[in-house]
């Protein structure tokens, strides 16, 4: 009979590797028991991964979906934002240019210009507004601000309106230049930085998409521009000497103004009708990824109950090969020999 005798070294090196492998299994079961869900999907599924693969490639390209539905919301709130602040300020001076009675008054006409000034300034600078380092309303030109400033329109409309003596010919010049076409030298031309014709497509859902085409070359933005540019032109010292002539240029912004805040209430429309589709598929997508996530997880789960009763039947194994490690560390050659 053969008899075969491990050597010190070979049953340390047996008995670590045991250790380590229980330890190893150990360290698995408790992950799988903290997080609920398996550490080997492969095993767990025999290899068939493919309806988990289909569920996480949905859950990734809904994810992506959700954040061009966040970005196309802030950009159609700060749109919002925008034109409700420009069209609470016009409708305010238009009331007070169109009806105020003592508009001819030199005084009062004067501080009525500046005050027309610094409000289609204002309008300007908010209107090249962006949010996220987009501008808002230069079509998809968004790396730009769309609009000169208002002092480079007035010194324009100043050239445009030089040597007349009317204030319907002013009225008109201005109006002519603001609705002038690509190529006509008006607005567009000379003002206007960003595209035209073409709106910003974002998709939100697998089946949704929405276009956001309001830009400071729209029809309603330049109507409330060009109201404000006609009474702020009289801060440029046009139709000098004649009063009568400046209080009805002034009389015509304001009637101007008043006409225009019934387009841009039409684009805030417009605008708000994208934001309610925007937020129905951010919660159509929200609910799918919700039934998606819960099949996935239900696909990953473990049963507490055996993973439990594996892990107690490990830290058995492993306690028992403590205790044998423990034995064996105790024996000497004189207990071998006798």
């Amino acid at each position: 009979m053969s008899i075969y005798n491990v050597g010190d070294q070979a049953r340390a090196y047996a008995l670590q590797m045991a250790t380590g492998r229980l330890k190893s299994t150990m360290t698995t079961l408790s992950s799988e028991m903290a997080s609920g869900e398996t550490a080997d999907v492969g095993k767990r599924l025999n290899g068939n991964t493919l309806t988990l693969s289909s569920i996480e490639a949905r859950l990734a390209s809904m994810a992506q979906y959700q954040r061009n539905a966040s970005d196309a919301a802030m950009l159609t709130r700060g749109l919002q934002d925008v034109l409700e602040a420009v069209r609470q300020d016009a409708a305010h001076l238009g009331v007070e240019l169109a009806t105020d009675p003592f508009r001819d008054a030199n005084d009062a006409l004067a501080i009525r210009a500046n005050h027309a000034t610094m409000i289609f300034d204002g309008a300007v600078q908010r209107l090249n507004g962006a949010v996220g380092g987009r501008f808002l309303l230069s079509g998809l030109a968004s790396d730009r601000p769309p609009l000169a400033s208002a002092a480079q329109m007035l010194d324009r409309l100043a050239t445009v309106t030089s040597g007349m003596t009317d204030a319907g010919e002013i009225a008109s010049a201005i109006t002519a230049w603001f609705d002038a076409p690509p190529g006509g030298n008006g607005f567009l031309d000379n003002a206007y930085a960003g595209t035209l014709g073409q709106s910003q497509q974002i998709k939100v859902a697998e089946d949704m998409s929405v276009a956001i085409g309001t830009s400071a070359a729209s029809p309603a933005v330049r109507d409330v521009l060009k109201g404000l540019a006609m009474a702020a032109i009289l801060d440029r010292g046009v139709l000098p000497g004649q009063q009568d002539q400046r209080g009805a240029l002034l009389g015509m912004a304001g009637r101007s103004l008043l006409a225009a805040e019934h387009g841009l209430i039409g684009e805030k429309g417009r605008i708000g009708l994208t934001e309610q589709v925007v937020d129905r598929a951010r919660s159509t997508s929200a609910a799918a990824m919700s039934t998606l996530e819960l099949s996935r997880a239900e696909i990953r789960s473990v049963d507490a109950f055996e993973t439990a009763a594996a892990l107690k039947e490990v830290d058995g194994q492993l306690e028992t090969l403590y205790a044998v490690t423990a034995r064996l560390s105790k024996l000497k050659l004189v207990d071998y020999l006798r």
